[in-house]
């Protein structure tokens, strides 16, 4: 199989019959949107590169955003540079301003509280809940020409159930899906128990420790690059940047015990 063969497999419109792409229907709708000016509508805003998904019990939708694929090999990321492993607390300031841009970009409903926002490197991920529902939001730090506000990834959707007192509840890690820039990150949240007390993940060879606080969890990393044939077959069978991670869950008696984060995952 080409390369060409296999892009053309992941063609949405592959199995769309001819009589229907070339209907009288699907011309008008074409030479409407040809026929507008640029510009015309929406107030023009800043360019953001922003992916906003909704999750739910039967998995993930995307409903924009900007795919791009990541070399077959090479050294890690700048993102793996400036990452860090342990987070830090956000500033009174960097929660405020992070939880605004977090519920206008998943438009989360009334009475949002944010149960954490933290940060890692020049990134940060913020945690909201509402009556309704849920958001979670990964953002950079670093203003660009073409992104002035940072570039932006987010999720929402229905509130967890709550969990037992020493296990999670989670919608499972979800893979962003960045640009060329920020290349991918996962993503991680939810519940905790109420004797849970300490939430770390073990992927890439690396020890992922995530925030606990307000009954919540969250955590996220960069997926690293392969630096051989061998690891992009690795790669390719879940062990670089595993969707599935080992996670260690210690409780308020310093019980230790590690499984896998699927687990908890209430899609099961």
């Amino acid at each position: 199989m080409t390369i060409d063969d296999l892009l053309r497999s992941h063609d949405p419109a592959r199995d769309v019959p001819d009589d229907l792409a070339r209907s009288r229907h699907a011309a008008a709708t074409l030479a409407r949107v040809t026929a507008t000016e640029p510009g015309t509508g929406a107030e023009a805003r800043p360019a953001h590169r922003r992916r906003v998904a909704r999750f739910a019990l039967a998995g993930v939708v995307a409903l924009a955003g900007v795919v791009a694929a990541a070399p077959i090999l090479g050294t890690d990321h700048a993102a793996v540079a400036t990452w860090d492993a342990k987070p830090r607390p956000a500033t009174a300031a960097e929660a405020a301003e992070n939880a605004r841009y977090c519920a206008e970009l998943t438009r989360i409903g009334s009475g949002r509280a944010p149960h954490m926002v933290e940060v890692r490197g020049s990134w940060v991920m913020t945690y909201l809940t509402s009556a309704d529902g849920e958001s979670q939001c990964l953002r950079s730090t670093v203003a660009t020409a073409v992104f002035p506000d940072g570039e932006g990834e987010a999720l929402s959707g229905p509130l967890l159930p709550e969990p037992a007192a020493d296990d999670l509840a989670t919608f499972g890690v979800h893979r962003t899906s960045g640009g060329v820039s920020s290349g991918t990150q996962f993503m991680v949240a939810g519940r905790v128990g109420a004797r849970v007390k300490g939430v770390v993940f073990e992927t890439q060879d690396m020890r992922v420790r995530a925030t606990v606080q307000n009954g919540r969890f969250a955590a996220w990393w960069p997926q690293r690059k392969p630096s051989s044939i061998v690891g992009r077959v690795l790669d390719n069978t879940g062990y670089n940047g595993s969707p599935n991670p080992e996670v260690t869950i210690t409780l308020d008696n310093g019980k230790t015990f590690t499984t896998h984060i699927k687990d908890y995952d209430v899609n099961k």
